[in-house]
């Protein structure tokens, strides 16, 4: 989906919320029966509020989120990145660019109220897509969640021109279904969340490094090793990257990961190179023979397989270089 925002400041007042029909909408109900085991209140304090522009909002709410991180930057300089003056608005894949390219790890996906709320639960500030007018006249909208109460059934938002507005779970959720309840969690490469899915979180990571900004992505995804330890994902990656950088470091990674990854057949030939790289090379073959197992025809394994047998195992291989699987 690629939905852009038309949200003229001050129209917003008007047409922000409005509320179709009286059945209460799927996922206000289920937060109503079943609510997530998170505090019933909360309020992240001091996420900036900037008043928009015109047609501003995606800038704006960055711009503020950034800003509860410590990264000063300005709507009117994000605009410059992501604001499209013919359209006047914003698409959410810029949205997420600017993100990565302020060295964020660009978390985004969609969502659910509970989730949602369970991630202001943990001070991180949320922005989200919203249609604030209606399906057939719609008016695109990116608003930053700062917080909720569960007992009273609201939530809070910096939107538009107005500061922690208060609006009814099942009106915020009208208005966020029409975004296909689109959410954007842009966090420090030093934070993670078990609300996240690991595998979206560890794609932006790696979305960092495939941009340049390497060392941000490196520590999200050695983040992503803290916050999700049994997930072979972040390892595979981590041994990757120090592949054409540090050899030794990727034998590291890809040995941190191995039992969680003895059905992936490009982990176990990634591995296997790498430990052929520093002379390793009788556990090397055990490694690629691995991998033939899982993909007998698989071309670049087989490739492997005839480098590391043609190879010989040499003095650099020890136990303080590399354990046993």
């Amino acid at each position: 989906m690629l939905n852009y925002t038309f949200c003229k400041a001050g129209l917003l007042v008007s047409f922000l919320f409005l509320a179709n029909g009286c059945a209460t909408p799927p996922q206000s109900k289920a937060l109503l029966a079943s609510p997530p085991d998170i505090t019933t209140k909360h309020q992240i304090n001091n996420v900036p509020f900037f008043p928009q522009q015109d047609f501003f909002c995606g800038p704006a709410t960055l711009s503020e989120v950034f800003n509860y991180y410590g990264v000063e930057k300005d709507q009117q300089s994000l605009a410059a990145e992501l604001f499209v003056p013919k359209l006047k608005g914003s698409f959410q894949i810029e949205m997420v660019a600017a993100a990565r390219q302020a060295g964020f790890v660009a978390y985004a996906q969609e969502g659910n109220l509970a989730q949602l709320l369970s991630l202001v639960s943990e001070d991180i500030p949320v922005v989200v897509l919203q249609n604030v007018s209606t399906p057939w006249y719609p008016m695109w909208h990116y608003a930053v969640v700062t917080g909720y109460d569960l007992k009273k059934q609201l939530i809070t938002l910096h939107s538009g021109d107005l500061a922690n507005r208060v609006a009814e779970f099942s009106v915020f959720e009208r208005t966020w279904a029409r975004g296909k309840y689109w959410l954007l969690a842009a966090l420090p490469p030093t934070k993670a969340s078990q609300y996240l899915k690991p595998f979206i979180y560890t794609r932006a990571a790696q979305d960092l490094i495939s941009v340049g900004k390497s060392s941000a992505g490196i520590t999200a995804l050695t983040q992503a090793t803290k916050q999700w330890p049994d997930y072979w994902l972040p390892y595979f990656l981590l041994g990757n990257y120090f592949l054409s950088h540090d050899v030794k470091q990727a034998n590291f990674w890809y040995q941190q990961g191995y039992k969680l990854a003895t059905q992936e057949s490009a982990y176990l030939n990634n591995y296997a190179y790498a430990l052929n790289a520093i002379g390793c090379n009788q556990l090397a073959k055990q490694t690629i023979e691995q991998a033939l197992r899982l993909a007998p025809k698989d071309a670049n394994i087989i490739d492997s397989q005839q480098a590391i047998y043609q190879s010989k195992e040499t003095a650099q291989c020890s136990m303080s270089s590399v354990s046993l699987h």
